[in-house]
Order: C-alpha cells, then structure tokens, then sequence
C-alpha cells in the first residue's frame, strides 16, 4: 500500500468523526464537574494537551488554506499557433 493511499485510509470522515466524538464527550464530562471519571490526567495536564490540539489544528487548517491559494503555480509554455 503506497503512503498515499494509507494517509487517504487514515484521515477520512469516520476517523475525524471519532475525534470530534472524543473531544465532545470530553467536554460533557468538564461541564458536569465529572473530569476525574473519565481520566486520570491532571487539569493541568488535560489543558496542555487541549492546547496542542487546539494549536496542531490551526497550523493544519492555515497549511489547506496556504495551499489552496497557491494553487498550481506551474508555469505552462505553450506553443504559437500558426493561424495567428
């Protein structure tokens, strides 16, 4: 399988589901005070991990968009036409 086509298997609409699923329950569980059942990571810890997320996250959507205005950037030479 090339590695292509294996990140194409890993970043798809079920994995990106799954951790939204993840940070929502996460969530859940912080505003009904009932952290400490469903981790065992320390509010500081949890925070330095939800601002790596938080900042991994926003330098890969500025990376997409970087790359969408840039576009093909390719610089094409094409031939005169001889009806011209």
């Amino acid at each position: 399988m090339s590695s292509m086509h294996h990140l194409q298997l890993l970043f798809n609409d079920a994995r990106m589901g799954s951790l939204m699923d993840t940070l929502d329950e996460l969530h859940s569980a912080a505003s009904e005070g009932r952290l400490q059942q469903v981790t065992t990571l320390t509010n500081a810890e949890l925070i330095g991990w939800l601002y790596e997320l938080v900042y991994t996250a926003t330098e890969t959507m500025a990376e997409i968009q970087r790359a969408e205005v840039r576009g093909d950037t390719t610089l094409h030479i094409v031939a005169k036409s001889e009806a011209s």
